[in-house]
């Protein structure tokens, strides 16, 4: 989150983190830097593609043996037609909005390549010109060993 406060300030977006009051989040099995790159992403995308004045929802909560985590935001949402393909390697929903704002078009499929390595799964739910939810999840390790 540290990462985007000067740039959400700066585009007056409001972050809002949320998970289950009184619990811990569990600890999970997963690459740190991987986790970071996969956030780093959905959080650039969704700010990217949000107005000045909304919203965007950072939401972790368990789910079984998986630990769930959603990135939402009030933007200007994705075609329907685009959905299934949203995870292809170099696919934009609008190339010519693409060449000004910048990206490569690989952000979301090297996300899904990371999310799957670990096991987990990701999904993206979008309404146009209403905004989107990317979820994925990752798995919760139940056991630490620590090392005397």
């Amino acid at each position: 989150m540290e990462r985007f406060a000067v740039k959400s300030q700066q585009e007056d977006i409001q972050i809002e983190v949320e998970y289950p009051d009184g619990e811990d989040l569990p600890l999970i099995w997963a690459d740190r830097d991987g986790v970071i790159q996969v956030l780093d992403n959905l959080l650039s995308n969704a700010m990217k593609y949000s107005n000045k004045g909304t919203r965007i929802t950072l939401r972790a909560c368990r789910r079984g043996e998986w630990l769930a985590i959603e990135v939402i935001d009030e933007g200007i949402g994705i075609p329907r037609r685009d959905l299934e393909r949203i995870f292809e390697r170099f696919y934009r929903v609008d190339k010519a909005r693409s060449r000004s704002m910048g990206g490569t078009g690989l952000g979301l499929s090297i996300a899904r390549q990371i999310v799957l390595a670990h096991g987990g799964t990701i999904e993206i739910e979008s309404e146009w010109q209403k905004g989107t939810k990317v979820r994925f999840t990752l798995p919760v390790c139940e056991e630490v060993e620590v090392d005397d």
